[in-house]
């Protein structure tokens, strides 16, 4: 797995998406899995920003490509939560009657593959795999 840590801000997306890019178009990604990890890992991370304030530590990402690419995304000193847990979205009504929040994480857990989050001692990190998709994104 090929790892970097950026640092906590959202000025770093443009780089978390030029490290990530660059692994998975050298091994040849159709867009229908590079964009739903792409559009997943810049979710997770803008989380990680906003809801970590008073954090200073980077956010370590590691990506991995085999048959399907796996990406780890890890937080230390955030506080713990569990992307994996599922949450009541109103994905039904206008935007005007809908609550904000929650609908970043029901999106993930809708478009990856599968989705892992471990928590221990401040240590939070999420991992998902993403190998199936559709060609016309």
């Amino acid at each position: 797995m090929q790892k970097k840590e950026f640092p906590r801000h959202l000025n770093s997306l443009a780089g978390l998406y030029e490290f990530t890019e660059e692994i998975m178009k050298a091994h040849d990604l159709p867009d229908g899995v590079r964009f739903p990890a792409h559009l997943a890992m810049e979710e997770l991370f803008v989380n990680m920003v906003h809801y970590n304030p008073t954090v200073t530590t980077g956010i370590e990402v590691g990506i991995d490509v085999a048959d399907r690419v796996t990406v780890s995304l890890v937080d230390n000193g955030g506080v713990e939560f569990d992307v994996t847990a599922k949450r009541d979205v109103d994905v039904d009504s206008s935007l005007e009657e809908r609550k904000p929040g929650g609908l970043g994480i029901h999106l993930i857990q809708n478009l990856v593959d599968s989705l892992e989050y471990q928590y221990q001692d401040g240590r939070g990190e999420v991992i998902f795999t993403k190998g199936s998709g559709n060609e016309d994104v």
